[in-house]
């Protein structure tokens, strides 16, 4: 989190991570996507920094040794699933992986905790601009049920009813989750010590 005790290097990965973030929102709002020169980049200089403070033993910043690889690997853990139901998109994964690679594992979960939170009231606006409620919140039942089906299969089985209520010519609503991780981002950074890391 933001204090007036950083170091210079931690001033400098949080200079970076926030203009990532801020990057990222700018891309996910004008394109709908999350592009792979951002994020695949962010890992690696997220894992120097990492280095950084391993070769320096100071492991407090980023849960122990080999912090940033653990954020890289909890960011993918916490959205593979999302993702596989189709609940996600490939780039917010990736997108949570470089985040994680500065904010460690601990980190990464407070940082997706924070962007759920705020993910409704985000969603809501674009939602209530298209006038796309109802479709909305049948396709949010339908992920919901895929998901459970993941763990216990049979509950699918009401997925695949709910979309035979669905008209797949009319679009989706299209909301940016990559924008929710960069609200959730700057949350923890700047209100973490704030709110007890989340």
């Amino acid at each position: 989190m933001i204090g007036g005790n950083m170091s210079w290097p931690e001033q400098l990965a949080t200079s970076i991570l926030v203009a990532l973030v801020l990057a990222v929102a700018f891309f996910d709002i004008r394109e709908r996507r999350i592009p792979n020169f951002l994020v695949f980049p962010a890992m690696l200089i997220g894992i120097v920094f990492d280095l950084h403070w391993f070769f320096q033993r100071d492991w407090g910043h980023l849960d122990g040794p080999l912090g940033g690889l653990k954020g890289i690997a909890m960011g993918f853990l916490l959205l593979v699933i999302p993702y596989a139901v189709g609940g996600m998109k490939a780039g917010d994964v990736k997108f949570l992986m470089a985040i994680g690679a500065f904010v460690g594992w601990r980190g990464a979960v407070s940082v997706l905790l924070a962007a759920v939170l705020f993910y409704p009231v985000m969603a809501l606006i674009f939602v209530v601009r298209e006038r796309k409620a109802r479709l909305t919140l049948l396709r949010f039942r339908r992920v919901f049920w895929n998901f459970l089906g993941f763990f216990i299969p049979g509950l699918s089985l009401y997925a695949i009813r709910l979309e035979s209520q669905d008209d797949p010519l009319v679009a989706s609503v299209r909301t940016p989750f990559g924008v929710s991780l960069t609200a959730g981002t700057l949350i923890f950074l700047f209100f973490g010590s704030l709110v007890g890391h989340l």
